[in-house]
């Protein structure tokens, strides 16, 4: 089920990134769809819509709560990536568990850290304007919870740690990754 495919920085597509993400989950959807399926079909025999009213709120949640707050943390990694100067290429890999950005050229520690931060610190943006515009709708949680990637246990955090020490012990310090 492994994936791997590399690009030139300049050429990854955020449609790149969204397909991706949706297809690490895609039997999710599969039964997004298969539960608004058979909501229509008991709404067309019956007139009652309350199963179609959970498949809407079900469909919202992993829709725009889980493949959109993953998608939005992973297309800022891009974007933010391919704005690097040392950055040649990109790679976009999807493994039975995880779907991950990663840069294949040179950044300073600074520029790492702010990559890691980049994806965990839109997500929070975003959940922000969701709790504003929409307080009930559940959907900022989704987005709020990307802060936990910033821990030393997730790649975001394993970046952060070590721009910040490599930024300690030296100002300007090119990484390789």
């Amino acid at each position: 089920m492994a994936s791997v495919r590399t690009w030139p920085a300049a050429e990854v597509q955020l449609r790149h990134v969204v397909g991706g993400v949706a297809a690490q989950v895609w039997p999710l959807l599969g039964l997004v769809v298969v539960q608004f399926t058979g909501a229509a079909i008991w709404l067309a025999l019956s007139g009652d819509r309350s199963l179609l009213d959970v498949a809407a709120g079900f469909g919202r949640m992993v829709v725009v709560g889980l493949v959109g707050s993953f998608a939005l943390h992973e297309a800022t990694h891009v974007v933010l990536l391919r704005r690097m100067p040392g950055i040649t290429h990109i790679t976009l890999e999807r493994t039975a568990w995880r779907f991950s950005v990663a840069p294949v050229g040179a950044l300073s520690s600074r520029q790492v850290g702010l990559v890691a931060v980049g994806g965990p610190g839109a997500c929070l943006l975003a959940a922000a304007a969701w709790w504003v515009a929409l307080p009930a709708s559940g959907l900022a949680w989704w987005y709020a919870a990307h802060v936990v990637f910033l821990l030393p246990v997730f790649g975001d955090g394993r970046m952060l740690l070590a721009s910040v020490r490599a930024g300690l012990l030296g100002t300007g310090r090119r990484m390789t990754e």
